[in-house]
């Protein structure tokens, strides 16, 4: 095999260290070269980013074993028809089950390795990642006797039903129905109107056989509220719909091709009493309702998709800052000194701006990242004891950084799009495939507003608990340190990028936010206005104080992860000016926050900025081998713009080749429309 067909095959860069094509293009050899990061110290930045040594070994060889199948290496995701999407999708999904069971791939392997790999569009992800979990977490030990194994093994193919046409984020307004009838012991379910049907689960339309229904419980006449039960769609022999229930797909989407997003409408649907999800909530025989811990146990699984969510949003944004960096860095664009040489783009200040902020802040979702699963697996230890005290913290926490790690990376995304100029809006390039993806998750499992919302209540809940003695999460426990009328003690721009002091300046904005909408609301309501309409006349603050919230909680999260590394002085200082620049280009967009009250001074603010641009030159000289340090393929980066080698005009020419519309030098178009048009003409000269 020649060093190119491996270079397109195989996993570039760092993976297989030793292979690295003979062809890289020259100016971006060169950004490597120069790089105070050498190879050997990308390597150990892999290693920091993957969580050791030993899992980058084990993640590598799931890539290449996945890559030397054809079905996960092809090069034709932009010029696939939609039906062969779908058709690809299920078919690699299938080949994914034997694949994982060859290679002993645990569910969190599956999350962490094979989808980063693959990036496409596979059919069941909701199936691995909800309807396999939801059994896990929701079952009694009877219950998942019955159906775990069968899901494992994808005897059962499932999804998770709980938005509906007439409905998405506001559960209570659900309106699907499950009434118990206590003297045959079984649910009768419904869809009483057009607005209740189950709308937007994926893998419901065509594939799956089963779903987790979420429906309002009615028993003797009163409403218990949304529970969830478990609902055949399909037989098992043939795939037929049942009957009472009506399905199908939803109809093509902006992205997410290879899943079959479906609605499902339920008319008089018995299923038996034993199949309502029971381990917290128990209807008995004769219809007496119980149960115990915290109602929002129920919403666990949604805590871990927005985990995931916000885990793969650094992996998202990294493939496109890879992407954008590495064309930047050999696509030259005139020269900066008038008569001087032609300088690549990534020289320009405004180029570096549009980049780096989004790389550092990649860096800090993935940290983020880690945090958050830390503090999801200690929660989920707790109420595996029946310990329900952590969960409203978790809640929050999932929620906000479900919303501000998409809402931040897609406009960063987008912003990348920009910085690759025309080639940018290329399928090719990957971009716009990877800002719909992103742009997806700010609406999917909660939309962003609404998510930001849930955060503030719970910070307004907490504000309130402060003020009168009460016990604070970690996350929180600023709240009670009142920092009114403090100013920053900020002198010097060494100062400026102290991580503690950048701590204060966050906490004091976080706490006065909060605090403000508060009284702000309590102002509303003692002018008459009731408690829902103060709050409605408050959402724009409240979602402004729970995004200070966020980028408080990232930044601290952020220093506190980097600063016990054990780490080569080079990584830990380009760490630290990654983290640097994280904060104080979030304080610089939004300096009008720091000034308002007083806290900062206008020669503060100057420093500020003067720093953001310092960090940016700062940045620059390591830029390609920090997204080198990322690790992903060629064949995962999935751009033109954006491969190991550099060769971006040879593989953007490569492509338009394969265009389908150029595998004819005359198009048919000729001959049904353009032929006719130019003979006309041509007769009447």
């Amino acid at each position: 095999m020649t060093h190119q067909a491996q270079h397109d095959t195989m996993i570039s860069g760092a993976v297989g260290a030793d292979i690295i094509p003979p062809t890289v293009n020259p100016l971006l050899q060169r950004e490597r070269d120069r790089a105070t990061l050498t190879k050997d110290l990308v390597t150990q930045m892999t290693y920091m980013i993957d969580d050791g040594k030993d899992k980058t070994a084990r993640r590598r060889h799931i890539e290449s074993s996945l890559f030397s199948d054809p079905l996960f290496s092809e090069r034709d995701r932009y010029i696939r028809t939609s039906a062969e999407t779908f058709d690809i999708g299920v078919k690699r999904s299938i080949r994914l089950i034997d694949f994982k069971k060859v290679h002993n791939i645990t569910f969190s392997e599956t999350w962490d390795y094979v989808y980063r790999a693959l990036t496409n569009d596979l059919t069941f992800g909701v199936h691995d990642l909800m309807f396999v979990t939801f059994i896990d977490q929701q079952g009694t030990e009877e219950q998942k006797a019955r159906w775990l194994g069968k899901a494992r093994n994808m005897q059962i193919m499932g999804t998770y039903a709980q938005t509906e046409l007439g409905h998405g984020t506001y559960i209570p307004g659900l309106e699907t129905t499950a009434t118990y009838i206590p003297s045959t012991e079984d649910f009768v379910l419904n869809s009483p109107t057009l607005t209740s049907m189950k709308w937007w689960p994926g893998a419901m339309g065509k594939t799956s056989t089963h779903v987790i229904l979420i429906a309002q419980l009615i028993i003797g006449g009163k409403n218990y509220g949304p529970h969830a039960f478990m609902v055949q769609l399909r037989s098992l022999k043939d795939h037929s719909v049942l009957p009472g229930r009506s399905v199908g797909a939803i109809g093509d989407k902006w992205n997410f091709g290879g899943v079959d997003n479906g609605y499902l409408s339920l008319e008089n649907v018995r299923i038996p009493r034993k199949d309502m999800f029971m381990k917290y909530s128990q209807v008995a025989p004769d219809g007496t309702y119980s149960k115990k811990g915290n109602p929002k146990v129920m919403y666990t699984t949604m805590m871990v998709v927005r985990l995931k969510i916000a885990q793969e949003c650094w992996q998202s944004l990294g493939r496109v800052l890879t992407t954008a960096i590495r064309y930047s860095a050999v696509r030259k664009q005139g020269p900066i000194d008038q008569g001087g040489r032609e300088v690549v783009i990534l020289d320009y200040q405004t180029q570096q701006e549009k980049l780096f902020p989004g790389l550092a802040t990649a860096y800090a979702f993935n940290a983020v990242g880690k945090r958050l699963q830390e503090v999801f697996n200690k929660v989920q230890a707790d109420i595996e004891k029946e310990d329900f005290s952590s969960l409203p913290e978790l809640h929050a926490l999932t929620c906000g950084l479900k919303a501000f790690t998409t809402d931040t990376a897609v406009r960063f995304v987008d912003m990348a799009r920009f910085a690759c100029g025309g080639h940018g809006f290329l399928l090719s390039s990957g971009l716009p495939y990877s800002y719909s993806r992103l742009s997806a998750g700010c609406t999917y499992e909660g939309e962003n507003t609404v998510m930001m919302l849930q955060v503030a209540r719970y910070l307004l809940k907490s504000a309130y608990a402060a003020q009168n003695g009460g016990t604070l999460a970690s996350s929180v426990a600023y709240l009670a340190e009142d920092t009114s009328g403090q100013t920053w003690p900020a002198q010097t721009e060494t100062d400026v990028v102290d991580s503690g002091l950048l701590y204060k300046a966050y906490q004091h904005r976080a706490y006065r936010l909060v605090n403000q909408v508060g009284q702000r609301m309590a102002q509303l309501m003692g002018q008459g206005q009731s408690q829902g309409v103060a709050w409605n006349n408050s959402t724009v603050d409240l979602v402004r104080a729970a995004k200070a919230h966020m980028q408080f909680y990232t930044m601290a999260t952020v220093f506190d992860v980097i600063k016990p590394l054990a780490l080569d002085p080079a990584i830990q200082s380009i760490l630290q000016t990654l983290s640097c620049l994280y904060a104080i280009y979030m304080m610089d967009q939004s300096i009008g926050d720091f000034l308002e009250d007083g806290y900062m001074n206008t020669d503060q603010a100057q420093m500020v900025h003067g720093q953001y641009l310092a960090l940016l030159n700062a940045v620059r000289p390591e830029a390609v081998p920090l997204v080198d340090a990322f690790d992903f393929s060629d064949l995962t980066v999935h751009s033109v713009l954006g491969c190991y080698d550099g060769n971006v005009y040879e593989r953007l020419y490569e492509h338009a080749l394969r265009d389908p519309k150029n595998k004819t030098e005359i198009h048919e178009t000729y001959y049904k429309y353009l032929r006719p048009l130019l003979t006309e003409h041509q007769s009447k000269l």
